[in-house]
């Protein structure tokens, strides 16, 4: 059970709004039709290796820190280079927080019409609950949430089989391979954050492959099926804010409240692991984190005036080409 916690854990940091919304498939991966679906192998199998290798690491150095992991891959005492990464970092954790609420509010205001300081208030006041708990409630969260989302991904990834409509377009731009490297980039961004809780649940390097092996199948799985869904979109989905959930609606109203009910627990999953990676790097102790918390939980009543789309569209890349650094810092370590 500890291994099948690991993993949820871990792909509840990974698909957040942007991956089950399939705004972030659509922007990385869809718009290059089958150089795309290279470009999401090629990404999704980078980031196993991230997980494999950071896991390696942080077991091996009985690291209990984000500083102290980057100590040791930088492995450098004259460069103050860890400060900067750990700066980014921090940065990158509290903004995938605030998208993921950001998501949350958007999509009631999509599907609903609720006004966003209602969203941004309940994802606000959840949130604070959860965070309080520390990392069981992040482990109580996922174990509940994660099979759901699978479970209800799978029904509609069966149910578009029959109406999914063929692949034709190959991009003639080779933007999708660095598009493909951004996005392993900025997942292992949130993910290397993650990763330093999980060390006392896992024993052994066979836990370690496991961990890894079965995660990256899960997730591959997914993302072909959100690629799917996509697919069956007969307008332009660029300006849509939430393209699965349009996908699934085209099915029936039943198919499109399931979705939104994965749209819900991915967005919750990736928030508050994102939120509780940044709580742990900067907390010093109890009293700190608790302040951080409130800090937060207030912070995200206000991006609902940003928008969605805008965030994911903007930022991300950004944070991608930002965690390059880290990305060759970790694959480099021998």
């Amino acid at each position: 059970m500890r291994i099948l916690n690991c993993i949820f854990v871990i792909i509840g940091t990974i698909i957040g709004a942007g991956f089950a919304s399939g705004k972030e498939i659509y922007t990385f991966f869809y718009i290059y039709g089958k150089n795309g679906i290279i470009g999401l192998i090629i990404s999704i199998i980078s980031i196993g290796y991230i997980i494999y290798k950071t896991l390696k690491i942080i077991q091996k150095y009985n690291i209990n820190s984000y500083d102290e992991l980057l100590k040791i891959i930088i492995n450098n005492k004259k460069i103050n280079v860890e400060k900067i990464i750990n700066l980014i970092i921090n940065i990158f954790l509290i903004v995938t927080f605030l998208i993921m609420c950001a998501g949350f509010c958007a999509y009631f205001k999509q599907e609903f019409k609720i006004n966003e300081i209602i969203s941004a208030l309940i994802i606000s006041v959840f949130s604070y609950i959860i965070l309080k708990k520390n990392i069981k409630g992040i482990f109580f969260l996922n174990t509940i949430l994660i099979p759901i989302i699978i479970i209800f991904l799978v029904i509609l990834g069966i149910k578009s089989l029959n109406t999914v409509n063929q692949i034709t377009q190959i991009s003639k731009s080779y933007a999708w391979l660095p598009k493909a490297i951004l996005y392993a980039s900025y997942n292992s961004i949130t993910l290397t954050a993650m990763l330093i809780p999980l060390k006392k649940y896992i024993k052994n390097k066979k836990d370690i492959s496991k961990i890894t092996v079965f995660t990256i199948l899960i997730i591959i799985i997914l993302a072909f099926i959100i690629f799917m869904l996509l697919l069956n979109i007969s307008i332009n989905s660029k300006n849509i804010e939430l393209p699965a959930v349009y996908a699934a609606g085209q099915f029936g109203i039943i198919y499109k409240y399931l979705y939104g009910i994965i749209i819900l627990g991915a967005i919750i999953t990736t928030a508050i692991s994102s939120a509780f990676g940044f709580l742990n790097n900067v907390s010093n102790n109890e009293k700190d984190y608790k302040k951080y918390t409130q800090i937060i939980c207030i912070l995200s009543l206000f991006v609902p005036l940003i928008g969605f789309s805008n965030l994911i569209n903007s930022l991300y890349p950004i944070f991608g080409i930002l965690g390059l650094l880290q990305l060759i810092l970790i694959l480099k370590y021998k």
